[in-house]
């Protein structure tokens, strides 16, 4: 197998709301000889040495993650979202304490409710509101009263929470939102990025609305949070991968003086794939919000189609996508996000032109073979990474 040609990236359209675009800088970083060091690291038995200085590239990285969200306290040694859910709840909670979660049918990930178990927890289901898409925060009133620990762990969302609303709601409980998905959008999401009176914490991957590489970041306010995540990583994370630590510290670097903007572009243009969505004739959720105020659009198709179905044919076209449970209806839907799409310099005048790809393969069934030409044309129309300091071509690889 030529692995190194398996690893070309074709000209497509992404709309995983799992994935992002890194930019020239970042990609760098992870070819770079860090990828196998260490950094510097002494204890009370032993000195790992370091003559490249990593140290400091992770406490960079740290000192960014602060900056970027406003948090005292920022941990990046974490390898990904879900060793960062590891992490975050084998620090704060024991076997035999209550914890609430997501159900995954309600936007929750699949594995949170076998790993609560798998520690000794006894968990159960964040109250969920399909109607509103949002969390039930009068039910979680009373739900609440005996949970030591609420990790919200909101892969599949429209709506984001309200961190003061849910900390009234559960004054006694320590409440930590896992932001894998929506990490890039918190800078303009006043009512979430709230660690004063709102979360414990705020945690998840930094691959998804956050353009960087795989990796995991927690940022927090509370000192007791911070001591024990402190005490619990060395025995979590023996190598957070010094290479992917530089190219999360580039990525929060170049979008730093962009953030806002960036996250609020996502969500403009969100909105507008939704909007141009219904046009073509789809059936898209959240019609009494403006279908969305996240990344994500969802898409629930007619029964005579089938989403799997729908993902394979926008497979064949060139069109990455997903399909998942989708709380509006607890059944499996198109799940769509336009993070890569704004990343690459899309806007809102640009939506109508993906929407119609879909239409064209999904509702008026034109083979992928007749749709992959306008694909690629559209793509290739879009080769730079935005919200650096200038907008950067990428090789292809």
């Amino acid at each position: 197998m030529d692995v190194m040609a398996a690893l070309g990236r074709p000209d497509s359209l992404n709309l995983f709301p799992i994935e992002n675009r890194m930019s020239p800088r970042a990609l760098a970083a992870l070819s770079c000889d860090a990828v196998n060091r260490y950094p510097y690291s002494e204890t009370p038995e032993a000195v790992y040495g370091d003559v490249n200085g990593l140290a400091a590239v992770y406490e960079y990285c740290a000192e960014l993650g602060r900056a970027y969200f406003g948090a005292r306290h920022a941990f990046v040694q974490f390898l990904s979202g879900l060793h960062t859910m590891h992490t975050v709840l084998t620090a704060l909670a024991a076997p035999g304490d209550r914890v609430m979660i997501m159900d995954p049918s309600c936007g929750g990930h699949y594995a949170t409710a076998t790993i609560c178990a798998g520690y000794g927890y006894r968990h159960r289901y964040v109250p969920f509101d399909r109607a509103t898409c949002l969390i039930d925060t009068e039910a979680l009133d009373t739900d609440s009263v005996d949970v030591d620990l609420i990790y919200l762990d909101m892969s599949t969302l429209l709506r984001l929470p309200d961190a003061r609303e849910l900390r009234r709601a559960a004054p006694h409980a320590r409440i930590c939102l896992d932001a894998s998905h929506v990490f890039g959008l918190l800078p303009a999401a006043e009512q979430t990025l709230v660690l004063d009176g709102g979360f414990d914490s705020i945690s998840g991957s930094t691959h998804k609305t956050l353009p960087g590489p795989q990796k995991g970041l927690l940022v927090t306010d509370q000192d007791a949070v911070a001591d024990r995540l402190a005490a619990r990583i060395p025995y979590t994370a023996s190598s957070p991968h010094s290479a992917s630590i530089a190219a999360l510290a580039i990525t929060l670097e170049e979008l730093m003086p962009h953030r806002v903007d960036y996250a609020r572009q996502v969500v403009a243009n969100a909105r507008a794939l939704a909007a141009s969505l219904v046009d073509q004739g789809f059936d898209v959720a959240g019609a009494a919000f403006g279908h969305t105020e996240t990344h994500q659009v969802w898409v629930h198709p007619p029964v005579t189609a089938g989403p799997h179905a729908w993902g394979r044919r926008l497979t064949a076209a060139n069109i990455r996508s997903t399909t998942v449970v989708l709380p509006s209806s607890g059944a499996s839907g198109l799940r769509i996000g336009v993070q890569e799409l704004t990343r690459t310099g899309m806007r809102e005048e640009d939506m109508p032109a993906v929407a119609a790809l879909l239409g064209r393969l999904l509702l008026r069934h034109e083979s992928p073979e007749q749709v992959i030409p306008d694909v690629v044309d559209l793509a290739r129309s879009f080769p730079e990474v935005h919200f650096t300091a200038k907008p950067a071509a990428v090789a292809a690889r």
